[in-house]
């Protein structure tokens, strides 16, 4: 929720006139925050999500809580109408399946909301921990893992159980405990298999016993965090079950922004931001180009000198009397073994793009006009001993990319898909507030101060 919430801000799109100007602050139900399309929402639950929000941030107030958690309903169920759910939640080989991302996001809520009354509940137990809930410990044994996954195997390119180790697994209880009153619970060996990501099935599949039992209590810690939210937490049956729903609109909303792109580099393999920049039009690529030139500064040309040095303590001598103010000319013609020294060491202008360059030529394009740089070893021809070089750019002209050159193509189509990007979620999040029934407690409208129209490039306005 707090990454959303500072996503929205860095946009300029968070709490604006528009968003509060679709919600109705007329709500007087005791003891709800807000109805969101006829779904309600306690401002218990709204206090318990302002806690979590506030280790992250403090002092974030209630009413910003609150727009939050909408939003995310909001997004969440367009989402959800746009998306399959693979793309929302990710789910492949190497992570966590979406159920496992879920439960441990709420675990994570719970245990910030009501941490220090969860371990003073751990505490209170004989032993202070949840040994005393366990029923039975089972030590898996060569057996058991030859039935699950055959002999132990070495590097795998997939960690994967055939569905004839998945039903051994599930015969295999590594651990069996009791919540309170509620029945016995058998935590299988498939149960910890499917709880892991690809390092945890590394693990297993490596016959990994100790590994097994502790992934097998980490799944009884939280599931007694979830017991404990639902029997003394005070938090009503209801609320449990919209705060799940609060963790699965985060997740979600997260997910649909990385699909589409808001949440990504500009850089970032995304296919949505590459389908915008290749649609790109030149004019568009000018206009961006117009506007933003200084992005596509370069170097055009350099004058140099250099002084070339038989070894280190050579270069580091001359370095020491550079540094002491003696003249770079001065010092290349009296010491240095390169055919320039009488010319003190001029290369001359070195031109941008020259592909006939040296390397010790390129570097000059980077290095700071009218300060020598450090000793260098040069890289030399095969079986000549490398020289070292000192290098001092005189003076440097720079100027722009051409407009229709690939580089700058590939830079302003990438900001410009990234900008249509954002008004995309712009203009979805407007049409979300506007078409949604939202009545929200009159105690949580915030301060509503105006937002200009978002600046997509500080200083210059709208790009498109």
């Amino acid at each position: 929720m707090l990454e959303r919430l500072l996503l929205v801000l860095m946009c300029s799109f968070a709490v604006n006139t528009a968003a509060h100007a679709a919600a109705q602050y007329d709500l007087r139900k005791p003891g709800l925050a807000a109805i969101i399309n006829d779904a309600p929402l306690s401002l218990r639950l709204v206090a318990v999500m302002q806690k979590i929000a506030a280790g992250r941030e403090p002092g974030i107030s209630k009413a910003a809580v609150l727009h939050a958690l909408l939003e995310d309903r909001l997004i969440a169920a367009h989402a959800r109408a746009s998306f399959p759910a693979d793309e929302l939640i990710e789910n492949n080989k190497v992570g966590y399946t979406p159920a496992v991302q879920l439960e441990q996001a709420l675990v994570a809520d719970l245990q910030a909301a009501f941490g220090d009354r969860i371990s003073q509940s751990v505490e209170q137990k004989k032993g202070g921990n949840l040994d005393t809930l366990v029923r039975s410990r089972h030590e898996l044994a060569a057996a058991d893992w030859i039935a699950v996954f055959g002999a132990r195997p070495g590097m795998l390119l997939e960690y994967a159980l055939s569905e004839q180790g998945r039903a051994a697994a599930a015969k295999i209880d590594v651990l069996t405990y009791r919540l309170g009153k509620r029945p016995a619970v058998k935590v299988s060996l498939l149960d910890v298999y499917d709880a892991q990501n690809v390092q945890g099935r590394h693990q297993l599949h490596d016959h990994d016993a100790a590994f097994a039992m502790q992934q097998a209590e980490l799944l009884l810690e939280r599931q007694y965090v979830l017991y404990w939210a639902q029997s003394r937490s005070g938090l009503s049956a209801p609320e449990y079950a919209v705060l799940k729903q609060i963790v699965a609109d985060r997740l979600v909303t997260e997910g649909w922004l990385a699909t589409i792109g808001v949440a990504n580099d500009i850089h970032a393999d995304n296919a949505h931001l590459k389908a915008l920049a290749a649609a790109a039009s030149a004019e568009e690529i000018r206009h961006y180009y117009d506007l933003n030139r200084d992005q596509f500064l370069r170097v055009e040309k350099v004058h140099a000198r250099h002084i070339s040095l038989a070894d280190e303590a050579a270069a580091d001598a001359v370095y020491a009397r550079l540094e002491k103010g003696e003249g770079f000319a001065a010092l290349a013609r009296s010491n240095s073994l390169a055919g320039d020294r009488e010319q003190g060491g001029d290369l001359g202008w070195l031109l941008h793009g020259d592909k006939a360059a040296s390397w010790m030529e390129s570097l000059a394009f980077v290095q700071k006009p009218q300060v020598p740089s450090r000793p260098f070893r040069s890289p030399g021809k095969p079986g000549e001993n490398p020289a070292w070089e000192i290098l001092l750019v005189d003076e440097r002209v720079e100027g722009y990319q051409p407009a229709d050159s690939e580089s700058v193509r590939y830079v302003a189509a990438n900001a410009i898909a990234k900008i249509k990007v954002q008004e995309e979620y712009r203009e979805t999040r407007e049409h979300l507030w506007r078409e949604a029934d939202i009545h929200i407690a009159p105690a949580l409208q915030p301060e509503v101060k105006p937002v200009a129209t978002p600046v997509l490039h500080p200083g210059k306005g709208p790009l498109l």
